[in-house]
């Protein structure tokens, strides 16, 4: 392994998931913000538009947070006690050849 290789920060697909979700949502609330009847049920509160803005502010809090984390290397599990020990353990079980 190279030692620039990294592994994959789960909160950018998760971000990017909830910020396309918090557009789609928050896009059909501005569409349908002139229809009273529609939102009658939720006492006149456009649920639409208001859960699209919070999915997109989560969305980008997670994505802000993913860029901003540090930019660590993976290391070979031989470098660490713990990596060493699980070696060892998958070794004793016939797990690893």
């Amino acid at each position: 392994m190279s030692g620039a290789t990294r592994g994959l920060d789960l909160r950018l697909p998760i971000g990017g998931l909830f910020a396309v979700l918090g557009v789609i949502v928050g896009g059909y609330g501005l569409a349908t913000a002139g229809d009273a009847a529609l939102y009658e049920r939720s006492l006149t509160i456009n649920v639409n538009l208001w859960w699209g803005a919070v999915m997109l502010a989560f969305g980008a809090l997670l994505l802000v947070l993913a860029r901003r984390a540090p930019r660590g290397t993976v290391r070979p599990a031989e470098e660490s006690p713990e990596g060493r020990a699980t070696e060892a353990r998958e070794k004793r079980s016939g797990l690893e050849k």
